[in-house]
């Protein structure tokens, strides 16, 4: 199957990953509170990119980049993570392969604060 530039096997998604969508509330003194609602778990195929540093607030930061490949979900969005080995990922930009609604690709973006 090609997806995108790429040919994949659907027997390559098999990293099991939890999706969740952010969700804010108030608390009892009104202010917002973000927590993260289950969006689904889904297998997933990474492709690891070569990491980044970027400096910001005076604190270095290491950035991991990869290209997840999974079954189509529309609730998925740049504003919903995915939690892989207990850290946090984002998703950066959703695309569609080509428009089918049955696979889609993720650029997913780990930022981790190395001081």
């Amino acid at each position: 199957m090609k997806l995108g530039n790429r040919t994949t096997n659907p027997g390559e998604m098999r990293t099991p990953v939890l999706f969740q969508n952010p969700t804010v509330s108030k608390d009892a003194g009104g202010a917002q509170v973000l927590s993260w609602s289950d969006l689904d778990t889904a297998y997933v195929k990474i492709v690891n990119a070569h990491g980044q540093e970027a400096v910001g607030s005076e604190v270095l930061k290491s950035v991991q980049r990869s290209w997840w490949t999974r079954r189509y979900h529309a609730s998925v969005t740049t504003k919903t993570s995915a939690v892989l080995d207990g850290q946090r990922w984002q998703v950066i930009s959703v695309d569609d392969i080509q428009n089918r609604h049955e696979y889609m690709e993720l650029v997913m973006e780990l930022a981790k604060a190395t001081v």
